[in-house]
């Protein structure tokens, strides 16, 4: 009866009130715990490669999961830490919503056309297996390993920080008060993965805007799935692979890709907003 409870409090907005001391804690470990690793790094003057496996910074993307169980154990105990391993795992849910965590992939295809359209060749299949910061096992294998670091952020993100802010926050807001301190807790990343050393003002411009826009995408998909970690775990593992962070997610195919997400971010928030307007259910809240 009770992880029911804390099940159904994660996702309901008007029912419970934001422990702001907790959220606070949260950000602080998530932070803490991930910047640990990540300055040293950048101290000692390290620069990770796409397919090179150390350096690394891949320890550092768990920080939000790590803080998100030590957190949920102080406040809520056992059955909070068993219920968020629960939606960690939660993989029956209505297959459009499997369908959506696959979408980046669609992204791809359409990326794939632009690229022949341009003239220019499509990238090797091996390419896709060179990630940053993870060694070069073949794109199931760097697939997996990039799923596996998403849990590590999104167990924080979506799993933690967005029902908490729900609580007090629409969905909407409450994105948008995460992606900013989602996209804060990448600094250290800007001095060691070299793709970001490489970045000036624009594109740190356009890295706020796209992360912001995949923030409700991610929001969409977690209330909408039902509180699935798993589901928005996945979106952000193929993302990652064909949106920009291999040797073959560049140059036209990284642009359309991420594009196509800005693109789906703003369709949901202007029909999120829309719905508010004509007192509508949630778009993207939960059921």
């Amino acid at each position: 009866m009770l992880s029911r409870l804390v099940t159904a409090t994660a996702l309901d907005t008007s029912r419970s009130r934001l422990d702001t001391r907790a959220l606070v804690a949260f950000f602080g470990l998530a932070y803490l715990l991930s910047w640990a690793w990540a300055v040293p790094s950048a101290l000692r003057g390290e620069v990770i490669h796409r397919g090179d496996g150390w350096p690394t910074h891949l320890p550092s993307l768990f920080g939000p999961l790590v803080a998100a169980f030590l957190v949920t154990a102080w406040t809520v105990g056992r059955a909070g830490v068993a219920d968020l391993w629960r939606r960690m795992v939660r993989w029956r849910v209505p297959a459009r919503w499997w369908l959506s965590a696959v979408s980046p992939l669609a992204f791809l295809a359409v990326a794939l056309v632009a690229e022949r359209l341009a003239g220019d060749p499509w990238p090797r299949a091996a390419a896709f297996g060179r990630f940053t910061g993870m060694p070069a096992v073949g794109v199931i294998g760097v697939f997996l390993l990039v799923t596996l670091a998403a849990f590590g952020e999104e167990t924080g993100w979506r799993g933690y920080a967005l029902p908490q802010l729900q609580r007090r926050f629409s969905p909407l807001t409450a994105t948008l008060i995460l992606a900013p301190l989602w996209a804060l807790w990448h600094a250290p990343q800007f001095f060691v993965v070299a793709t970001y050393r490489n970045f000036g003002v624009g594109d740190c411009v356009g890295f706020l805007i796209g992360l912001t826009c995949g923030a409700v995408v991610l929001t969409w998909l977690y209330n909408r799935s039902g509180g699935s970690i798993l589901i928005v775990a996945v979106w952000h593992g193929i993302y990652n692979l064909v949106g920009g962070g291999t040797d073959a997610a560049v140059g036209t195919i990284s642009a359309v890709v991420s594009t196509l997400v800005m693109v789906q971010g703003v369709t949901l928030a202007g029909l999120e907003l829309r719905a508010r307007r004509r007192g509508r259910p949630s778009i993207i809240g939960p059921h």
